[in-house]
């Protein structure tokens, strides 16, 4: 199998290394994970099949623990030694008597076990050094790269090939509903591309006015309390479904900044209104005139 390489800006070298017990027919199925060795020192797990060490590695190894190997099978209970149930069952014996009585014989005979070797497992080289840094996180943004169908199956150098990162719009319409005064967010509203952002907002100097109390039967009553009265903005702010890049650290820096842009946005528009002004010296005709590049 290839083992890939990344030498990360920090200094240390990250390598890719599948698991072999995944292989077919592998003498490793069952076994226990002692250690991952890159030159004889440990290597440090970062995540999946990623391991880290602080220096270009020349031999990798990977050290596991088979498990226990069955010898024989002795009869628990030695009085009850016979013919039918002798002392000792060879594993062959064990099984051709398992099948033909089930479950009994595993209640009258214990399993006799040799401790195994540990087996070093060896990841031969030459190791494909990659230019770029490590793949996404399980906490990051997906990377969906634009590759034929049979590169597309290897997860280790996905991130280093154009493509794009999903989801920009819904998890930035998820983060305005968070947000101070803001009222309805909406996708494409009334067929208008685009997120929709309405925001009720209070006034500075505040304003009130006299609401009168409902009775049971809908009607007004004399008695009542004061309400804030609030000014009504919105926004029609083109955001992206996705953002596209080279490579994923390219796209990403750019995601971040874009989630920081139009976060920015909602908040200018969520300030208090202006009661010089009855509220009409805040621009709310619509995000087409934010230029990201002013």
């Amino acid at each position: 199998m290839t083992v890939y390489a990344l030498h990360h800006p920090d200094g240390r070298w990250l390598y890719c290394l599948p698991d072999p017990k995944q292989e077919q027919s592998s003498p490793l199925r069952g076994a226990t994970h002692l250690a991952t060795l890159a030159d004889g020192q440990p290597m440090t797990h970062l995540r999946r099949d990623w391991w880290a060490t602080d220096h270009q590695a020349e031999q990798i190894t990977a050290r596991y623990q088979p498990a226990p190997k069955t010898t024989c099978w002795r009869l628990t209970d030695m009085t009850a030694v016979s013919t039918r149930f002798p002392a000792t069952l060879t594993v062959e014996e064990f099984n051709n008597r398992e099948g033909s009585y089930g479950d009994q014989y595993y209640e009258l005979y214990e399993r006799v076990c040799e401790e195994q070797r540990p087996i070093e497992y060896v990841y031969d080289g030459p190791y494909m050094v990659l230019e770029g840094r490590e793949p996404p996180a399980p906490d990051e943004p997906m990377w969906v790269a634009e590759l034929p169908f049979v590169l597309a199956e290897r997860p280790e150098y996905l991130h280093l090939f154009p493509g794009h990162i999903p989801g920009l719009r819904a998890l930035l319409m998820a983060r305005f509903k968070t947000l101070p005064h803001v009222q309805h967010v909406f996708d494409n509203f009334q067929n208008e591309p685009g997120v929709y952002v309405s925001l009720r907002v209070p006034y500075d100097p505040p304003r009130t006015r006299w609401q009168a109390a409902t009775g049971a039967r809908g009607q007004k009553l004399k008695r009542g309390h004061t309400v804030p009265v609030l000014a009504s903005r919105s926004l029609n702010l083109p955001i992206p479904y996705r953002v596209t890049g080279p490579d994923y650290e390219t796209a990403l820096a750019d995601w971040k900044q874009s989630i920081e842009f139009w976060t920015g946005i909602v908040r200018e528009a969520s300030v208090k209104a202006c009661g010089a002004c009855d509220g009409t010296g805040y621009v709310a005709d619509g995000s087409e005139t934010y230029d990201r590049a002013k």
